[in-house]
């Protein structure tokens, strides 16, 4: 699962938490109710400005919407209640998440060299028909 299907889950599961309806959310974000459930249901891409404006309308750090069981990407602060000396400042990072989100660049640099190589070929080729070459 990449992280943005996390994220879809993690969207549906927040807007179910506060009780809104489909409707209400795509009223929120001033589209039609189609549109968001295809967006809530991965047919439609989300991407970063969409999740960044989810997040707003429900309340929620874009953090938390990017988190997968289990994980936790955002600073927490936590109280050492035993000591009573203040607060620690701890992030917690999984090496996973990281190693998904760089293979996934990987493979969109990938895609964007060959779909780069398709089109030089394809230049050369006109270049050749029309004896420029």
């Amino acid at each position: 699962m990449d992280i943005m299907d996390t994220a879809r889950l993690n969207i549906k599961k927040r807007r179910e938490q506060k009780g809104l309806r489909q409707q209400d959310v795509a009223d929120k974000l001033n589209m039609n109710i189609r549109s968001y459930q295809n967006l809530e249901s991965g047919v439609t891409k989300l991407d970063v400005e969409r999740l960044a404006l989810l997040a707003e309308v429900l309340e929620s750090p874009i953090e938390e919407l990017l988190k997968q069981e289990g994980v936790c990407i955002h600073q927490e602060i936590q109280e050492i209640k035993d000591s009573g000396s203040g607060f620690v400042y701890y992030q917690e990072v999984s090496g996973k998440l990281f190693e998904k989100l760089l293979d996934a660049k990987e493979a969109d640099i990938q895609l964007l060299k060959d779909e780069n190589q398709y089109l030089k070929e394809k230049i050369d080729q006109l270049m050749g028909m029309l004896g420029k070459k």
